[in-house]
């Protein structure tokens, strides 16, 4: 059987760093994709440590299509899970243009790559769309609630555009 090829965005992050680790392990093949604007090379580095091996990493921002649509074509991507995105509320409060421009441009491109390639995406969404939820804890089956900062506001959309 072929291995299988997952593109991790936002993979040199917290979250994305650990998943593709575990995607590794159940032996699929990963490119790491980051712009290093929440982290540095720390998490890279580790993932490479636990497994022993380099993973092949790119450089680029997902809000440059072009860029998007040529990382798609060099490579056999398969699915794709997508982390790449501001993250911080507060922040996103006080610069929510940022946040609007990046987190939906970036997942537009990637989802328009991937339609062009046949394959698929899995989105990381956040607990912020669930609001101020009445009842806890919150699980799939919660209501979502308005958005209390332009950071859940975002993932909100992007659910809305899946």
């Amino acid at each position: 059987m072929m291995k299988r090829t997952v593109l991790v965005s936002g993979g040199a992050g917290f979250i994305g760093s650990h998943v593709t680790v575990e995607l590794v392990s159940a032996g699929y093949d990963v490119i790491i994709a980051d712009n290093f604007s929440n982290c540095d090379m720390t998490n890279y580095h580790g993932v490479c440590q636990i497994l022993g091996r380099e993973i092949p990493l790119v450089r680029m921002d997902f809000c440059d299509a072009e860029a998007v649509c040529k990382l798609f074509e060099e490579h056999d991507i398969d699915a794709v899970i997508h982390f790449a995105a501001f993250k911080a509320v507060g922040e996103s409060v006080s610069e929510p243009l940022k946040y609007y421009s990046n987190n939906l441009d970036s997942f537009i491109n990637i989802l328009e790559a991937a339609r062009v390639k046949g394959c698929n995406v899995l989105f990381s969404s956040s607990a912020t769309v669930y609001g101020e939820a009445e009842k806890k804890p919150v699980t799939e089956q919660t209501p979502r609630q308005s958005a209390t900062s332009p950071y859940g506001n975002t993932k909100q959309i992007c659910e809305d555009i899946l």
